[in-house]
C-alpha cells in the first residue's frame, strides 16, 4: 500500500505536468502516426462511443483513427453495397469530430471474403469499391485502406493489382488524399516468412505493390508478446519502407471474458524509429480501452522515454481518480492475455504470485509459515473484496457495465483465498473438522466461478493457488477417502 500511494502521489504530479504541458506537444521522438484501429470482431463500438474516443484522442496527442471493425456489415461481408443514409450521416459526424480533434479519419474495407480479382467479374467489384470510397469522399474521409487479413485466398499479385487500381483511380485522382493503406493476408512475420526464407505469397505481394502504399504489420505473430528491433527491420526489408504497426493490445476479441487493463508492454524503443505508425486494436468494451490506450499514446509520442509502470499509474488516476486505487487492484489480475496462440500483456498481479509460490514451498515442504507472508496473501485477498465493493458502487454506469461481471469475480476470488488461508492455518493446527469444513466451501466457491467466457481474472495468480490449495488438502487426506 505504501508503495501504491508512492506511485499515486508521483502520478498527481506527472499529471499537473501533463495537463500544463499538453499532451500532443512533439518532443522530436514521436512516432509520426499514432492512434486506434477499430478492428476487432464482436459488436461494434456505437456512435456515442467513437464520438468519446475520438475526444479521448485528442487529449492523448493521438493523430489517426482507421474505421476497420470487423462486424460492420458494410465493411466486411457487404461490403458492395453502400451505406444507408442513418449510418451515413453518423460517419459524416465522425470525420467532422476527427477533424475537430486533429485526428485523422481513415476509411478501410476489407473485401477479401469474396472479392473477384481476375476476369470481367473484377471490373465490376473494383467499381464496387471505388463507388463505396467516393462516397465516404464526399463525406469529408481524405485517407482511405484496402485490407486482406483473415482470408483463404492468397493471390499477392492479384491483390497488389487491385491496389494499384485504387491507388490510381482513387487516391492519385483526388487532390488532398492521402497515402493508401493495406494489411496483406501474411501480416505477421511468422506467416510471412519460413525457415529465414520469404514465403511466395508475401514475395509476390511485397514485389508487386506500389511503393506510396503503407503496410501494416502485427509482429511476429498475430497478438504478439513483444516487437523487438529485429523483427520491424525484417519486415522494413521485405517491404522496403517503414511499416504500420497494428498492435492487438488492448483488444479480447479472441479471449472471452478477459479485459485487458495493463499498459502497452514489450515494444522495444529502438523498434519504433522503423515505425511508420503505431495503432492499437482495442476492446469493444470502449470506455475500459482507454485505460491501455493511454498508455500506448505515452509510447508513441516518447519510445524513448516510456515507461509502463508510470503512464500506467498516470492512466489511472486520470480516469478513475478517488476510485484509482480500487480500479488498480481489478486490473493488476486483468493485464495477461493468452491462450494457444496469443501471448501479450504483462503477467497478472506479478508480485503476488510470486507471494503465493513462496507460500506453497513453505507449505509443501513442511516448514512453519512465514506469518508475515501470511499476513500479506490475507491483506491482499482483502484488498480484492473491498475494491470490488468499491467499484460497484463508485463507478460510472457506463464503465461499470462493461466490467459488472469481473468486477463481481474480483470479489468472489478475494473470498476463495481467504478460504485457502484459512484451511492451511486449520490444517497445520490440526483442526481436522474445521479443515474439512473450509475444504468444501472452498469447493462450493470454486464451483460457483463464472464461466471463463464470460469472465475471467488472473488465471495464473489467483485461479492457480486455489487449485494449490485444494491439491494441497487432498493429498494430505487422500489415503482416508
Amino acid at each position: 500500500m505504501k508503495k501504491y500511494l508512492f506511485l499515486l502521489a508521483a502520478c498527481f504530479f506527472c499529471g499537473s505536468l501533463f495537463f500544463a504541458t499538453g499532451t500532443g506537444q512533439a518532443s522530436g521522438r514521436e512516432i509520426a502516426q499514432r492512434g486506434v484501429i477499430e478492428g476487432f470482431y464482436g459488436k461494434p463500438w456505437s456512435q456515442a462511443e467513437r464520438l468519446e474516443i475520438l475526444s479521448f484522442m485528442g487529449r492523448q496527442g493521438l493523430n489517426t483513427y482507421v474505421y476497420a471493425p470487423k462486424d460492420d456489415l458494410y465493411h466486411r461481408e457487404r461490403w458492395r453495397e453502400p451505406y444507408p443514409e442513418e449510418q451515413r450521416k453518423q460517419l459524416k459526424q465522425l470525420v467532422a469530430a476527427a477533424q475537430k480533434q486533429k485526428v485523422e479519419f481513415i476509411f478501410a474495407l476489407s473485401p477479401g471474403l469474396d472479392i473477384r480479382l481476375h476476369g470481367v467479374e473484377a471490373e465490376a467489384d473494383l467499381q464496387a469499391l471505388l463507388s463505396k470510397y467516393n462516397m465516404l469522399y464526399d463525406l469529408g474521409v481524405r485517407q482511405f485502406a484496402l485490407f486482406f487479413d483473415d482470408i483463404k485466398h492468397k493471390d499477392g499479385r492479384g491483390q497488389a493489382a487491385l491496389l494499384h487500381q485504387v491507388n490510381r483511380l482513387l487516391v492519385h485522382a483526388h487532390p488532398g488524399v492521402k497515402p493508401l493503406w493495406t494489411v496483406p493476408t501474411e501480416y505477421f512475420t511468422e506467416d510471412m516468412v519460413k525457415d529465414g526464407d520469404v514465403k511466395p505469397y508475401t514475395r509476390s505481394f511485397s514485389q508487386h505493390l506500389d511503393p506510396d502504399i503503407q503496410v501494416l504489420y502485427t509482429g511476429p505473430e498475430v497478438v504478439s508478446e513483444e516487437i523487438s528491433s529485429q523483427d520491424i527491420k525484417t519486415v522494413e526489408e521485405i517491404y522496403h519502407r517503414k511499416p504500420l504497426v497494428w498492435w492487438n493490445y488492448p483488444a479480447n476479441d479472441y479471449l472471452p471474458g478477459k479485459l485487458a487493463l495493463g499498459p502497452v508492454y514489450g515494444l522495444s524503443k529502438v523498434a519504433a524509429s522503423h515505425m511508420a505508425g503505431f495503432l492499437m486494436n482495442p476492446m469493444e468494451q470502449a470506455h475500459l480501452s482507454r485505460l491501455a490506450l493511454a498508455t500506448g499514446a505515452a509510447y508513441a509520442r516518447d519510445p524513448a522515454g516510456y515507461q509502463p509502470e508510470q503512464a500506467w499509474h498516470k492512466a489511472l488516476v486520470s480516469q478513475y481518480g478517488s476510485l484509482a486505487g480500487s480500479m488498480q487492484v481489478l486490473a493488476e489480475h486483468s493485464q495477461r492475455m493468452e491462450n494457444n496462440w496469443a501471448h501479450a500483456g504483462r503477467i497478472d498481479a506479478a508480485a503476488m504470485q510470486k507471494q503465493m509460490g513462496e507460500f506453497w514451498r513453505q507449505a509443501a515442504g513442511g516448514q512453519n509459515l512465514d506469518p508475515g507472508l501470511t499476513a500479506d496473501l490475507r491483506r491482499e485477498f482483502g484488498q480484492m473484496q473491498s475494491a470490488a465493493a468499491k467499484l460497484q458502487q463508485g463507478l460510472p454506469p457506463e464503465a461499470l457495465q462493461e466490467c459488472s461481471l469481473q468486477v463481481e469475480l474480483l470479489k468472489q476470488l478475494g473470498a476463495a483465498g481467504q478460504t485457502v488461508l484459512q484451511l492451511v492455518w486449520q490444517e497445520r493446527q490440526g483442526k481436522a473438522f474445521s479443515a474439512l469444513q473450509s475444504y468444501n466451501s472452498l469447493l462450493e466457491q470454486l464451483a460457483a466461478l463464472p464461466d471463463s467466457k464470460k469472465a475471467r481474472l488472473s488465471e495464473q495468480t489467483c485461479r492457480y493457488f486455489f487449485e494449490e490449495g485444494k491439491v494441497w488438502y487432498e493429498k494430505r487426506h487422500l489415503p482416508l477417502k
